[in-house]
């Protein structure tokens, strides 16, 4: 299985798909905010997100994509892919990045290190003759849980060009997850944002509750400061996540006021609600060597 996996990462990385798009639904995919997070869906995880807006017709507008490739190698560790695009407005942005982490247990305390590297394709603004830059990033992830208690540290774009015209925050994610032997559960936490040089800081809260690791509800309520033009406004998501088989899951989420990040030359682009829809597919229904399968 690992072999395969190796395999698959291999011709899954050819493809040709922004970290704003990536971020903004972490709800479905954690992650995206932190690459210490790889190996912990399954021993084999293919995922994909759809971000579509209904704009009046019967026709939906594609607003981002993301395609996650996750797998699990030897002693707690995990290497990943994440390839992302979004289409905001008049904002085309493209990326693709690779994740590492490797998992260490201290008594009780579960530590895991990870890092990330990848590429970001320069938004394109469809009214203006702009030429494509491709960029490199890395950055470096950190997680910790401890009887249920949970911090992680990190930032993806901890390296990163300054050409990137985007958010290259901290971001701490600390919460608690509550496990009745899988009859009920809980995931409360909140990640908060701190950007370094524009010294902008913003706040989620996040809540996920599941029945027999099959039927999963939550919300994600976020404040949204860290735009960089223009206003955003806070926006609550809620979503719902079913088990369909042993290895098929898929999610619905709704955002109702998404503020898409434009160029420096145009304001914020409102844009009507958002639907997230995940198919997920998990190669072992245990979680193989994850600490964390089915809590995010």
């Amino acid at each position: 299985m690992k072999k395969a996996f190796l395999i698959s990462l291999f011709l899954f990385s050819k493809i040709g798909f922004a970290q704003i798009g990536l971020l903004k639904q972490y709800h479905l995919n954690y992650l995206a905010i932190n690459p210490a997070l790889a190996g912990e869906n399954s021993p084999f995880t293919l995922k994909g997100i759809l971000g579509n807006q209904f704009n009046g017709s019967i026709r939906f507008n594609q607003v981002n994509q993301v395609l996650v490739l996750d797998g699990q190698l030897y002693n707690k560790s995990g290497l990943a892919f994440q390839g992302y695009r979004n289409n905001s407005g008049n904002i085309i942005s493209t990326g693709l990045g690779f994740s590492y982490a490797k998992g260490y247990e201290i008594g009780e305390l579960k530590l895991k290190m990870g890092a990330n590297g990848g590429i970001f394709i320069q938004p394109n603004n469809a009214s203006v003759n702009l030429s494509q830059s491709v960029l490199p990033h890395g950055g470096l992830g950190v997680f910790s849980s401890y009887k249920g208690v949970f911090l992680g540290v990190s930032n993806p774009m901890l390296l990163a060009s300054k050409q990137i015209g985007e958010q290259k925050a901290i971001l701490v994610n600390a919460g608690y997850i509550f496990d009745n032997e899988s009859i009920f559960g809980f995931n409360a936490n909140v990640l908060y944002y701190y950007d370094i040089h524009s010294k902008r800081k913003s706040y989620d809260f996040n809540l996920k509750a599941s029945v027999n690791n099959r039927l999963g509800i939550g919300a994600s309520y976020r404040s949204n400061n860290l735009m960089a033009y223009g206003e955003s406004k806070a926006t609550l998501i809620p979503f719902a996540e079913y088990k369909a088989t042993k290895t098929m899951s898929f999610a619905l989420s709704y955002d109702s006021k998404p503020t898409m990040e434009s160029n420096p030359n145009t304001p914020n682009l409102p844009v009507g609600g958002v639907f997230q829809f995940m198919l997920k597919y998990n190669s072992d229904d245990s979680g193989g060597d994850s600490w964390f399968f089915g809590k995010f």
